[in-house]
């Protein structure tokens, strides 16, 4: 799952949100050096990537983007997730999207000069260009994965890109609800 996903299945404690945020940006054992809550939303990111990793129905989503983008297949595919979890939204939220997404991007930049390094340019570039709310439509995405491609120097067959996921369009949003609904059930059972 993308930025999108990992902020809303943080709930509603603001450092098991930042810290979830900021997990990527904190290798090993380095989490122990951070306050309780801000430790546990760091080891929920941990849960949340490695429950998506190993999800049968995002393996079966993501081989779908071998030929497209045989390197870069799986980060395809969280985009791809948190663009079909923008279109959910309303099935798992009451809250609304927009009202959400501003909310967080005001917590995080009252906090952003105690993200590592690294998180501090991903959250700079993501709310100078919006990414949170570029997942509203199919276009951000595939603006999304072009992005990473070119800055990773990995190559995405964009054409092949929309062509597999026009004619699966129905498969992967089914295989994302089911998988979905047990991401969520088990982040909060995580939380508790």
């Amino acid at each position: 799952m993308n930025y999108l996903a990992h902020l809303i299945l943080s709930g509603i404690n603001k450092d098991v949100m930042f810290g979830n945020f900021i997990g990527d940006g904190v290798k090993g054992n380095k989490y122990m050096l951070f306050p309780e809550d801000i430790k546990k939303g760091i080891l929920l990111h941990r849960h949340i990537d490695n429950f998506t990793d190993n999800h049968y129905l995002c393996l079966k989503s993501k081989k779908r983007f071998y030929e497209c983008a045989p390197k870069l297949a799986g980060v395809v595919c969280d985009i791809l997730y948190d663009f079909l979890l923008w279109e959910n939204w309303s099935k798992y939220y009451m809250k609304n999207t927009k009202e959400f997404i501003n909310e967080t991007y005001l917590e995080l930049d009252n906090r952003i000069d105690f993200m590592p390094p690294k998180i501090i340019m991903v959250f700079s570039h993501m709310r100078a260009h919006d990414w949170l709310n570029s997942y509203t439509n199919f276009s951000g995405i595939e603006s999304a994965v072009f992005g990473i491609s070119k800055r990773v120097g990995l190559r995405v067959d964009m054409d092949l890109f929309r062509k597999v996921y026009y004619e699966n369009e129905s498969s992967f949003n089914t295989e994302f609800n089911t998988f979905y609904k047990e991401l969520k059930l088990s982040s909060e059972k995580f939380l508790l």
